[in-house]
């Protein structure tokens, strides 16, 4: 009892106790591999679970806590409640100030003109209020940014921020932008097209970017959150000054995609996060939407377990989170269920939470001591 009162009271302290300075989570690189480092100077690979916040999964912070622990986890993500961020590291994020995801839907994407200054102000306030947050707070891994936006010209959300900017109106600072690319651009309209997008691109990550470095200067930044297919390498190259590491929330596809991860390791140089990843598995008569649903947890946690391993075992894969802590809707209105890693009243997936914990032990075996 007198744990669980200290536990709670710890809870309670507001997110600003941290006033003396303090060594933020760094990158550091020991025998050619990158790592995490914390702000002790111990070396880790951030292993953890997403989505904690969500107020749909109505869940005991206590509790969570101590089954995370309990199967060797070492970091929430990010959607980290402000009651566990003086637990352990976590990540902050936001994806609200530019609201392009693409599983938002076809009316839900809303590209802004990020040519107007007024449009600025605003990014760079929002930045500066996440910034605010977590400067102060020694457990902050870094940032992440917008999750999985419309940026191919060819995309779900079946619009694109270049159409969205050729349509403003003559007086807009972004039609103003076009008309001045316009009329230096001598190439095809493809080509076109997707030189304009990187104009675009490099303003939004000198924006957003920008900020994020004048707010929170010693922190990591991860920049953007990729899925495999909202990758556009004109993109990614202008957001490169302005971040540490690339955050990649990959699909579960079967195996290990060792060929992606080598791809873009080597188009950006910089070490990988997986922000955002599960394998699901059918789940009694649940409406599990995902590719192929693993047949049980036992096949899921095998799965799982071999794909963290991969990862660990290559030089730049710095942590890997799996996607939403128990059973909850998707959201944004799409029918199904959003599974999670522990079941009912935070109860343990068979086989998932022992083959968890048995690569959180090899985790542990393969960090170097620092």
């Amino acid at each position: 009892m007198k744990l669980l009162l200290a536990f709670t009271f710890l809870f309670t302290l507001p997110l600003t106790a941290q006033d003396t300075a303090f060594t933020p989570i760094a990158l550091t690189k020991i025998e050619n591999r990158h790592w995490l480092v914390n702000s002790e100077g111990k070396p880790f690979f951030a292993h953890g679970i997403t989505h904690v916040n969500n107020k749909k999964a109505g869940l005991d912070f206590v509790q969570f806590s101590k089954a995370c622990k309990e199967l060797g986890f070492n970091a929430y993500g990010y959607g980290c409640p402000p009651e566990l961020r003086d637990d352990m590291p976590y990540i902050e994020s936001w994806n609200h100030l530019v609201p392009i995801s693409t599983y938002r839907g076809k009316n839900g994407v809303k590209f802004v003109d990020i040519f107007d200054p007024k449009e600025q102000a605003k990014l760079e306030a929002g930045v500066k209020f996440s910034c605010t947050k977590s400067r102060n707070n020694p457990n902050c891994i870094g940032y992440t940014w917008t999750d999985l936006g419309a940026w191919p010209l060819e995309n779900s959300s079946g619009t694109n921020w270049v159409e969205f900017l050729r349509n403003l109106p003559a007086e807009a600072p972004g039609q103003k932008a076009y008309q001045k690319f316009l009329s230096t651009w001598e190439d095809n309209e493809k080509g076109r097209d997707l030189a304009l997008l990187r104009l675009i691109a490099r303003e939004y990550f000198r924006v957003v970017g920008g900020a994020n470095r004048k707010y929170a200067p010693d922190q990591l930044i991860f920049g953007d959150r990729f899925a495999f297919n909202t990758i556009v390498p004109e993109v990614l190259e202008e957001m490169l000054p302005y971040v540490d590491a690339i955050a990649i929330q990959p699909p579960f596809r079967g195996t290990y995609p060792k060929a992606q991860y080598e791809e873009i390791h080597t188009l950006t140089g910089k070490p990988i996060l997986l922000c955002d990843f599960a394998v699901r598995f059918r789940d009694g008569d649940k409406d599990i939407r995902s590719w192929k649903p693993a047949a049980n947890s036992v096949e899921a946690g095998k799965q799982y377990a071999e794909y963290i391993r991969a990862a660990l075992d290559t030089d730049y894969i710095i942590g890997a989170f799996w996607c939403n802590p128990v059973d909850t809707p998707k959201g944004f209105g799409k029918p199904g269920v959003k599974q999670g890693f522990f079941g009912e009243n935070m109860v343990k997936r068979p086989g998932l939470a022992e083959a968890v914990k048995e690569v959180n032990a090899y985790r542990d075996e393969v960090t170097p001591e620092g």
